[in-house]
């Protein structure tokens, strides 16, 4: 199953990987030509925090093939901004659990050389 990315060629997928039965590893490669920039922000490109929790949730469609919605977030920690000027590739280390109904996401976001970009707890609906 293919999904739409909701930002069109915000960024492309360079590598996934399974690690465990409940987990992956993705990294993205971030396109700094793309309009989100002109606006977020002029002459300082910064990925929005939003723009992040939406790469997320497209991975771990991805992952699972199934069509997801973001129902809750908690411990959602931006721990560095991400300029894709000067840092344009991100890892993201994705823990899953999963019932009958919820997908509930144990996320770490970093740069290539470990530096933590994003930590959070998400909770998708199947949809």
């Amino acid at each position: 199953m293919k999904h739409n990315m909701l930002l069109k060629n915000f960024y492309t997928i360079v590598k996934s990987e399974s690690l465990e039965a409940n987990s992956f590893s993705a990294t993205i490669e971030i396109q700094k030509e793309h309009p989100i920039f002109e606006g977020h922000f002029p002459n300082l490109s910064v990925t929005p925090g939003v723009a992040m929790l939406q790469i997320l949730k497209e991975l771990t469609e991805n992952h699972l093939r199934l069509s997801l919605f973001l129902e809750s977030a908690s411990n959602v920690k931006f721990l560095s901004l991400v300029d894709p000027n000067v840092n344009a590739t991100l890892k993201f280390d994705i823990i899953i659990q999963e019932d009958s109904q919820y997908i509930k996401v144990k996320n770490t976001t970093s740069f290539e050389d470990g530096t933590p970009v994003l930590k959070c707890n998400v909770t998708f609906v199947k949809h």
